[in-house]
């Protein structure tokens, strides 16, 4: 119940690419009490670090923003019309309750449609494109949305609810607040370790993985592991799209690779590979090997900071990315964090600093 409680609270939060600042006081105020020192950096990533008496250094990370909207334009009428921030597929907006978020706070609405008798049969069945669709938030005017404090570049995000599915959840931005759950958690377990270790919230994962380059170029790891989400079975998918079950295990990434939105991609190095698998199978956690050549996760640009970090991937299983209502499982949560702290245990044993030299 305490995890399922975690994960409430940090869903609950808004942090769309660019306006963290609500889920990273939440990440903050349970953060403090696991590690010596919190701060923020210059691109707003939050840093929590454990001290160790050796020089290894080991980062930890995974990102807390989520995909969102931005108003581009409010209209005579009070319409609020809106842009995507991230991956969102225009079918996941259609009809959603909307949160937009302006100075005076909080502001409710839904993203509109016409209603199905005014459709003729051709509009019933093409795409509505997102710059033909809305906002209502029953403004009659734009001098009454602007006293709500609507503005153009006022970003949003889905209304914020969880259900239970059984023993699954269903949220918005499970992507990625179970990673940064799963870090809180792999903390609580980690004692005695010579490493420094080095627990990463990062910014903007969603507009191109820019928060774990900057940060890690600022820690300068010896090594390091991002914790994200991936691509869990559905009626929709096949098995060789994702060989990943909901409930088997958190996900070990052996390569990824996104040229549908960016020339990003990543490769785990064989010896880190071997060491999260040897971790996972001598701790008897479940874990499942995969490969994804359509996204890719911070690791894609973490890994080329300064002259090149070596970097794992653990992930968290989800249904219906970047919509209102991903779904993923408790036990893999739970999986995962204990599948990061058999690794970081690992690596503080055989990881050494530094280059390896050729004999």
């Amino acid at each position: 119940m305490a995890l399922l409680e975690d994960l409430e609270v940090l869903i609950k939060a808004h942090g769309p690419s660019g306006r963290e600042d609500e889920v990273r006081d939440v990440i903050a105020e349970r953060l403090k009490p696991l590690v010596d020192e919190v701060y923020v950096d210059n691109l707003g990533n939050l840093i929590g670090v454990r001290y160790g008496s050796g020089e290894l250094k080991i980062m930890v990370e995974a990102h807390m923003d989520e995909v969102g909207i931005v108003v581009r334009y409010v209209d005579d009428d009070g319409w609020i019309w809106f842009d995507r921030v991230g991956g969102i597929h225009e079918r996941s907006l259609l009809g959603q309750r909307m949160t937009i978020l302006t100075d005076l706070g909080p502001v409710k609405g839904v993203v509109g449609l016409k209603g199905r008798h005014l459709l003729t049969e051709e509009e019933a069945r093409r795409t509505v494109a997102v710059k033909e669709m809305w906002i209502d938030i029953g403004a009659r005017s734009r001098a009454e949305a602007e006293d709500m404090g609507v503005k153009i570049g006022d970003l949003g995000t889905f209304e914020k609810r969880l259900h239970r599915l059984k023993d699954l959840v269903c949220a918005p931005s499970i992507d990625d607040r179970s990673g940064c759950l799963v870090l809180l958690e792999a903390l609580r377990r980690l004692r005695g370790l010579d490493a420094s270790i080095y627990a990463v919230f990062a910014v903007m994962e969603e507009v191109g993985c820019r928060g774990a380059l900057t940060a890690a170029y600022g820690i300068d790891p010896d090594v390091a592991i991002v914790v994200d989400t991936t691509y869990g079975e559905d009626p929709a998918t096949d098995v060789r799209e994702t060989p990943i079950r909901i409930g088997g295990g958190p996900g070990v990434r052996v390569l990824e690779a996104s040229w549908r939105w960016a020339p990003l991609g990543h490769t785990v190095p064989r010896r880190l590979l071997n060491l999260i698998v040897d971790a996972a199978e001598e701790g008897d956690i479940p874990y499942q090997r995969e490969v994804v050549t359509f996204s890719a996760t911070d690791a894609s640009t973490l890994h080329l900071a300064r002259a090149g970090i070596p970097t794992g991937e653990i992930l968290v299983a989800r249904r219906y990315s970047h919509s209102p209502v991903e779904v993923a499982s408790l036990s893999d949560i739970e999986d995962a964090a204990r599948l990061v702290a058999a690794s970081v245990e690992r690596l503080d044993a055989e990881w050494k600093p530094g280059s390896r030299r050729i004999k």
